[in-house]
Order: structure tokens, then C-alpha cells, then sequence
């Protein structure tokens, strides 16, 4: 970038290697902001996601490492806009997936206490949404926020150009990043099945109890009582869990940019 005064003026001149350089780490912030947390809310008007991703681009312009062979023909260079894109999609999915998970741990606890009925449709994710499926996902954005995960996220990305520079070719072929998917998939369904373990059992509970019950009193209509006791079971449950269910999710949300970086390792090859 060159300082030209002319007439009292200063020109500014991007030279077409530069402007590559930003057109990438606006790609890969991109891809960031489609999928992860709190910054892919639909909540927040498009045009303000916008204009945080070109300043934070600006910002991070002539810091970040950046790749010796830069694309210099149109095709390369949409390629290489669509590998960042990717990528910076992948980053959000790993952040993503610890409020999936925990979204399905609520969705399970709703299936168990008889819930699962009274769903809603949600204008965040365009979907329907039971009632305590959503409770665990706000509980889970609150501890995200005040654990300051947004900060997090950008720093995983701030460290994604020390491993994976702007420009760089990434490995999306490799089966060690197929492995790394499954195993995220794995610790997606470990973790809710933790989550809603505690109400899953005592839910099981209650229903062998309604069956001694069925059996020594044949005319008392369990089917009916458990509608009215299992929320009220299931909702104290889930006080009772729930500085369990706090700490858990503070612990899983350190583990963000660990699972980054290491995503980051992955594609370099």
C-alpha cells in the first residue's frame, strides 16, 4: 500500500497481491460467520455480520501469515476463495457442534418427560424446536457468552493462519479429516447422551414404579399420571443437575480451539 498526495489528497494504491490477501481472509471469516456461534444468529441483521467481517478482514489484512504462492489467475483464485470459505465453514461447525450437542440433549430429556409434543418453530435456525431442547440451548449461549467463547472463536481463527496460512492449499481429501469428523460426531452424541442421562434415568425410574404400581392397583391409570408427574420429575431433575450441567458445558467449550487447531494440522497435510 502506497501513500501518492496529489492536490492536497492521498491516494491509496492496492496493488492486486493485496487485494487477494483480503478477498481470502474475508473468505475464510466468511465461512466463520455462516456457521458458528452467537455471529451466525439470524437475529443479527445481515448487513451488521457484514460490515464486522470486512473490519475485523481489515484489521487482520497485514498481520496474518500468508501463503508464498498466491493465486494469480481468476480460476485459482475461486478456487482458493472456495477452499478459505470451506475452511472457515469447518471452524464454525466445530463451535457449532457443542450447541447441537447439548440442543440434543434437551430434545432427548423432552422425549423422556413427554414433552416432545409442545415444539415450536425457532426463527434462529428455522426449525421446530422443543421446549426444553431450547431452555438447554439458551442456558448453553449464556455460558457461552460469559465464558467469553465469542473471544475464543476468534483467536482459534487468528491461530488458523499460523498453521494454515491465506492462500494455502487445503487437504479436504484426507482421511485423517474424515476421522476427525466422525470423532467430532462421537463426542456430538457423547455429550448429550451425559446431558440427559440423569433425566433419562429418572424418568426410568418413575416409569418402574408406575409399573409395581400397575400391578397392585390394576384400576389406578398410570398412563395417565405419568403425563402429569414425568415434566414435574423431569423439571426437577434438571435443577437439581444443573450446576452438573453448567460445569460441563464451561469445560467443553475450552476445548473449541484445541479442536481447531488441530483441524487446522489436519488440512496443511
Amino acid at each position: 500500500m502506497e501513500h501518492y498526495p496529489q492536490y492536497g489528497q492521498v491516494i491509496i494504491v492496492i496493488s492486486t497481491a493485496q487485494l487477494t490477501v483480503f478477498l481470502l481472509i474475508l473468505a475464510r471469516i466468511s465461512g466463520v460467520f455462516i456457521q458458528a456461534p452467537v455471529f451466525s444468529s439470524r437475529n443479527v441483521p445481515f448487513y451488521i455480520k457484514t460490515a464486522i467481517a470486512v473490519w475485523l478482514s481489515l484489521i487482520l489484512w497485514f498481520v496474518v501469515p500468508i501463503s508464498p504462492l498466491l493465486p494469480t489467475g481468476v480460476v485459482s483464485l475461486i478456487f482458493a476463495l472456495t477452499f478459505e470459505t470451506a475452511f472457515g465453514f469447518l471452524i464454525g461447525f466445530v463451535c457449532s457442534i457443542i450447541f447441537l450437542a447439548i440442543q440434543s440433549a434437551g430434545e432427548i430429556m423432552d422425549l423422556q418427560m413427554g414433552l416432545s409434543v409442545a415444539s415450536a418453530l425457532d426463527p434462529v435456525f428455522g426449525s421446530v424446536i422443543s421446549i426444553i431442547g431450547r431452555m438447554t440451548f439458551m442456558l448453553a449461549l449464556i455460558i457461552f457468552i460469559n465464558a467469553n467463547g465469542h473471544h475464543l472463536i476468534l483467536s482459534a481463527f487468528y491461530e488458523s493462519f499460523s498453521i494454515l496460512p491465506a492462500g494455502t492449499v487445503a487437504n479436504f481429501t484426507s482421511s485423517k479429516l474424515a476421522m476427525q469428523l466422525i470423532n467430532l460426531g462421537a463426542s456430538f452424541w457423547a455429550t448429550a447422551i451425559i446431558l440427559s442421562a440423569p433425566i433419562v434415568l429418572l424418568i426410568f425410574l418413575s416409569d418402574f414404579a408406575f409399573g409395581i404400581v400397575s400391578r397392585v392397583a390394576p384400576q389406578v391409570n398410570v398412563f395417565m399420571l405419568g403425563f402429569q408427574v414425568k415434566p414435574m420429575l423431569g423439571l426437577l431433575g434438571i435443577s437439581l443437575c444443573l450446576p452438573f450441567i453448567a460445569s460441563y458445558i464451561d469445560k467443553m467449550i475450552e476445548l473449541i480451539m484445541g479442536q481447531v487447531l488441530l483441524l487446522s494440522k489436519i488440512l496443511v497435510g
